[in-house]
């Protein structure tokens, strides 16, 4: 161990008012050269005096960036190697790395070599944030190197000075034995994954995960681990001290986002090179960071230069948690809800999916697993006149007046917290993939399963 408190000091424990100051000192350079360099930004920039960007309100004055403005430009004709958000020369890119394309075709993103080493400072902070130190051996279980929590996540995590176990991508049975043989004391996965594994170590090496060395597991890249029933399960799964949280989006970074000690929420990570606003989905307003305060995470890269964005809109409705810690870092803390676009409307109620395993999940406990799945008589389908069907499946076998019961009350804890109704749906164990990666813990499923529905 090194000893160290935080990794990046003086961005961790500044005030955060004057640390948004400093970012926005940086916002006329960045505007000037998007209008200079990426043929995106060029046409949507014209006009504005990027001298004038001295302030939050100035920048909220921009135009936003979504999604598709970046899938669009990758797919125009004659266009630079990474379409026409790129703002570095090719022969100056080092790096590309792609998104998962779960919602939609993907979208490949490049570095320079400057970029690269703010990506590994940057995720570094996240992940010391979240546990990670030299002299421990962390397992990497991310299967994909080119996509955001593949190599990016491995430069982070050896910026730390911890040893790299890069167990993905191999057998479940080769993962198992080498978590055991390398004497892994930190996992990093999803949160499907690292209760999916904890079983699958169990039933392949003969004795419980818990009895590994595992004290830390760190988990991002779907719903879940802001969840207490379900960092309940996964710490005793693994006999683990500490459960973190992790955030970070390749159309940004890797890593912005990492939960420190105290486990309150996920602290911005990524304040040197990332300046991140606070808004209202629906209108696109400026909201506060204050605890309690809620809105989506729209994000500005001001030191980025092969793939910049702008006002990038993540579609990740968080909570703020707190704005200050008992860490002592003093950016503020998050937990992601959900996605703005993954909302539903029951009747004249807007609900997440989320929010329906959340209950779904602390009412079930240990009988149910932790794939919950609103299903959708369409993909698009986003209005319930009817209650909402949701479906979950045990992780034994149980007796019908023992599921008819929980699937009540279920349902009616939904109706009391929610205001929404739901119609519960429960099938036998092994209906649902529940994945070894990045498998969301809740998410839309168009068709029902082939398997019928135990009797309740």
């Amino acid at each position: 161990m090194d000893g160290r408190t935080y990794w990046d000091p003086e961005i961790e424990t500044r005030p955060w008012s004057e640390t948004v100051a400093w970012q926005v000192e940086h916002l006329p350079a960045y505007v000037r050269r998007l209008q200079e360099r990426s043929l995106l930004y060029r046409d949507r920039l014209t006009g504005v005096d990027a001298g004038a960007i001295t302030s939050l309100e100035m920048l909220a004055e921009l135009p936003t960036t979504e999604k598709d403005d970046l899938r669009r430009g990758q797919a125009a004709p004659g266009t630079p190697l990474l379409g026409l958000q790129q703002a570095a020369p090719t022969e100056d890119v080092v790096q590309v790395i792609t998104s998962s394309g779960t919602t939609g075709g993907p979208v490949y993103f490049g570095l320079t070599a400057a970029d690269l080493a703010a990506w590994r400072r940057s995720i570094a902070t996240m992940f010391f944030t979240a546990g990670v130190r030299r002299g421990t051996t962390t397992a990497l279980s991310t299967a994909m190197p080119l996509v955001a929590g593949g190599m990016p996540y491995a430069d982070g995590i050896r910026e730390t000075g911890t040893t790299l176990a890069w167990i993905g991508g191999q057998t479940t049975a080769r993962m198992a034995s080498a978590m055991d043989r390398l004497r892994v004391d930190t996992l990093v996965g999803t949160a499907s994954f690292a209760s999916f594994f904890a079983e699958k170590v169990t039933e392949l090496l003969g004795r419980d995960a818990s009895t590994l060395p595992v004290r830390t597991v760190i988990g991002g890249g779907e719903p879940g681990f802001g969840q207490p029933e379900i960092r309940s399960r996964i710490q005793e799964l693994w006999g683990a001290e500490r459960v973190s949280e992790v955030m970070g989006l390749g159309d940004v970074c890797s890593g912005v986002w990492g939960e420190c000690e105290a486990g309150e929420g996920m602290h911005l990570t990524a304040g040197r090179h990332v300046l991140v606003e606070l808004i209202d989905p629906a209108t696109g307003e400026p909201r506060p960071w204050v605890e309690g305060g809620e809105g989506e995470a729209v994000y500005t890269t001001f030191t980025r230069e092969a793939t910049p964005v702008l006002r990038f809109r993540s579609r990740d409705h968080v909570v703020v948690t707190g704005t200050g810690c008992s860490c002592g870092r003093r950016t503020p803390r998050i937990r992601c809800i959900g996605r703005t676009d993954d909302m539903l409307i029951y009747k004249a109620m807007n609900v997440f999916p989320s929010s329906i395993r959340d209950i779904a999940v602390a009412e079930g406990g240990a009988l149910i697993d932790d794939v919950v799945r609103v299903r959708k008589a369409a993909a698009n389908q986003v209005r319930f006149d009817d209650p909402i069907p949701v479906e979950l499946q045990t992780r034994f076998s149980v007796a019908p007046g023992v599921l008819a019961d929980l699937a009540a009350r279920i349902e009616e804890r939904v109706r009391q917290e929610l205001r929404v109704r739901v119609a519960v749906e429960a099938y036998p164990p092994g209906t649902f993939d529940r994945g070894m990666y990045k498998n969301a813990l809740t998410y839309v499923a168009a068709h029902r399963p082939e398997a019928a529905p135990l009797p309740s």
